[in-house]
């Protein structure tokens, strides 16, 4: 195991004691840039008018009358969620993804011509096929695009962002536009039966429908084909680590029926599933294992004493309030560090973390061109985790 930084380098000494321990095994694949290759130039989002509450959701849902008037309750309960947003009924994802994409456009003082790669990146399509990029493609106006889906659940956006990287890097993009809508109200299965059935259910019913979009192109001092050794403190991509713990895909997953190509009648049952208190017990011992790792990384190689020590922020997924709370207790981190969104907006899956960054914008928390550093840390059903980090 060795940590990449740009090309291959020669781990120091102390990260050799780590990786001959066996431990921080998350981290093996790891990239960093020194000087970053590529820049986040322009953000945008889109959220639906429609807000809805725990008491509205409750009130949409068929279920034993027990469980119903306490339904509302239940939900905050376990994730602190409050509200989400539901887009209008017809809503597509590329339709959510077209505004937000507008609005990064302009944000980046580019126009829609100026892109020349186009990726959608999303949980929910608007078609099985062809790629929704391509629907999006005819929505902006590109006549002309690369354009292609990224799909790997509520880390896609993260996903589509590292090839993004890759391709800028290389020269085979100039400028690239990542764009995702996210229409979870639609795949919400909304006939609980009893509290087991809810316990596979309550998940989405924590959904709320969102889109956002990134324009990223060179950053200044990343040339195509470079070493990435020149000066400077650039804005841009510093790392790169994403990965999948594969034995626990059918914990969450859509759609629910896992033999839904039988009898292979056409009809696709799409309904949301996810085992929660299962997923959950994975997520947290892998998240509370990849962030302790991540700190013995830091500190071997830049001598950082505690995570949180040159980050601004931390924007992890949004899967629950709760959730993010619990494992900020656990590895000891700063709650003020951590952004959290998910109980006012829900889980609006791959778009969590952009809005979430918008949101810290918005407030003027973060701003673009500060040189603040970030960790955007995703968690997806696959069982998926990992982060990038960002100079702003």
């Amino acid at each position: 195991m060795q940590f990449v930084i740009g090309k291959p380098a020669e781990p120091s000494a102390s990260v050799m004691e780590l990786t001959e321990q066996g431990e921080d095994r998350f981290l093996r694949n790891l990239q960093a840039f020194p000087e970053p290759r590529s820049r986040i130039a322009g953000l945008g989002v889109s959220l639906p008018g429609r807000v809805v509450t725990n008491e509205d959701v409750a009130d949409s849902v068929e279920a034993p009358p027990a469980i119903k008037r306490r339904l509302a309750r239940i939900i905050h309960t376990m994730t602190l969620i409050r509200t989400r947003r539901y887009a209008e009924p017809g809503t597509s994802p590329s339709d959510l993804a077209a505004v937000a994409a507008r609005e990064a456009l302009g944000r980046a003082g580019v126009a829609a011509a100026d892109v020349d790669t186009l990726i959608f990146a999303g949980t929910d399509i608007d078609m099985v096929e062809p790629a929704t990029a391509n629907i999006l493609q005819k929505k902006l106006g590109l006549r002309i695009a690369n354009s292609f889906d990224v799909s790997n659940a509520c880390n896609s956006f993260l996903q589509a962002m590292n090839v993004a990287n890759s391709l800028i890097a290389t020269g085979a993009a100039r400028r690239v536009l990542v764009a995702a809508g996210e229409v979870g109200s639609f795949w919400v299965n909304r006939t609980v039966e009893s509290m087991d059935d809810l316990a596979v259910k309550i998940g989405g019913l924590t959904l709320g429908d969102a889109g956002a979009a990134i324009v990223m192109e060179r950053a200044s001092g990343g040339a195509a084909g470079g070493n990435g050794t020149g000066g400077g403190r650039g804005a841009g991509i510093l790392e790169v680590n994403l990965l999948t713990l594969g034995e626990h895909w059918e914990l969450c997953r859509g759609p629910e029926r896992l033999g839904w190509r039988s009898p292979g009648d056409g009809r696709l049952h799409g309904w949301f599933y996810l085992d929660m208190p299962g997923l959950a017990k994975v997520a947290r011992s892998a998240s509370v294992e990849y962030f302790r790792g991540y700190a013995r990384y830091r500190e071997a190689v830049h001598g950082e004493r505690h995570i949180q020590e040159s980050l601004e922020q931390v924007i992890p997924h949004q899967i629950s309030r709760r959730f993010i709370e619990e494992i900020v207790r656990t590895v000891h981190a700063d709650l003020n560090g951590v952004a959290i969104t998910a109980d006012v907006y829900g889980n609006t899956a791959s778009t969590a973390i952009p809005l979430a960054l918008r949101t810290l914008y918005e407030r003027g928390t973060l701003s673009p061109g500060s040189g603040q550093e970030v960790m955007l840390y995703g968690a997806a059903s696959g069982f998926g985790l990992g982060h990038i980090r960002l100079r702003l």
